[in-house]
């Protein structure tokens, strides 16, 4: 191992060394596109998380949809305390992927789909809060605030509609990396 790491010093040194003097250029262009799959690398687990977080969020709203079309008044309550208790695991869940959305360092030209996503995400951090808070009155009292849902219910559509956005920025992106 030893014999191999003096060499490979070497190499690191001198490869920094062209660079550093101008011998080895690294175009704006190519530091552009490594930045722009750098940031998608990053951000790809993140959208994925999220996607999941909807679709379970989505199954737990059907589940409790068919209760209530179907009647029976324990069903409901049950169903409607899984879907209460998937909200505010979802509410958690979107804090942590804002969180770590905007942890990420966007490129210039990522900039607006990265505005977009965090704008996307915050709509919906406070419509499914707002759900929440309905829900578990309902559960609580045997009834809510139905400005609470209607502004929560707002706000999860201005959510989608500005996820929608960002996704045909992000494809457009995805071009301009050749992915």
């Amino acid at each position: 191992m030893k014999r191999y790491l003096i060499p490979i010093i070497i190499l690191v040194l001198t490869l920094g060394t062209l660079v550093g003097c101008g011998f080895i250029r690294v175009t704006p262009e190519k530091q552009s596109v490594t930045e722009l799959k750098s940031y998608i690398d990053d951000a790809l687990p993140i959208m994925k998380r999220h996607a999941e977080t909807t679709e379970t969020t989505n199954q737990a709203n059907r589940a409790f949809l068919r209760a209530f079309a179907a009647g029976n008044q324990k069903e409901i309550v049950k169903a409607l305390t899984a879907y209460r208790d998937t909200l505010e695991w979802a509410v958690n869940r979107v804090d942590s992927t804002l969180l770590d959305f905007k942890k990420l360092v966007p490129p210039s030209e990522v900039r607006t789909y990265h505005s977009l996503m965090i704008e996307a995400l915050t709509k919906e951090q406070y419509g499914l809060t707002k759900q929440l808070s309905y829900y578990s009155s309902v559960l609580r009292y045997g009834f809510g605030d139905d400005k609470e849902l209607d502004d929560g219910n707002e706000l999860l559509l201005e959510a989608q509609k500005v996820w929608l956005q960002a996704q045909y920025e992000f494809s457009d992106l995805l071009e301009k990396a050749g992915k």
